[in-house]
């Protein structure tokens, strides 16, 4: 997305297991990323309630045009997804492969689960 005009957006799987979606898009001469969130049948930005005030991003992002593939997905790299698709990041050495696939699999870091860490609220006196 490097070269992409303002408005070029690609829709994604996420990265983080909590979230399906995720979006890059340029907007500002960069290119800016969004998680989109999942709640009672309702698709959002990072925000679990769109009517709630305290809910705002940070920019508002602008998805005017869609980014061709121009490449396809290749059946190798299909296959890696299905593959990885079944079994979590350790499983892929229970395999019978060889070495150098298990490797080709491992690198398809999708299905690496995120760790999320929430941080107790501290008092001060």
């Amino acid at each position: 997305m490097y070269i992409s005009c303002a408005g070029t957006f690609l829709l994604r799987d996420s990265a983080q297991e909590e979230h399906l979606f995720s979006v890059s898009f340029r907007k500002y001469g960069r290119s800016l990323h969004a998680r989109i969130e999942h709640y009672q049948h309702r698709f959002s930005f990072d925000c679990h309630d769109p009517a709630d005030p305290a809910c705002v991003m940070f920019f508002e992002p602008m998805l005017t045009a869609p980014l061709p593939r121009s490449q396809p997905f290749s059946l190798q790299q299909l296959a890696r997804a299905v593959i990885v698709s079944h079994l979590n990041y350790d499983g892929v050495d229970q395999l019978p492969l060889p070495g150098r696939l298990r490797a080709y699999l491992k690198e398809y870091h999708y299905r690496q689960r995120v760790r999320v860490r929430t941080l107790e609220p501290h008092h001060y006196h």
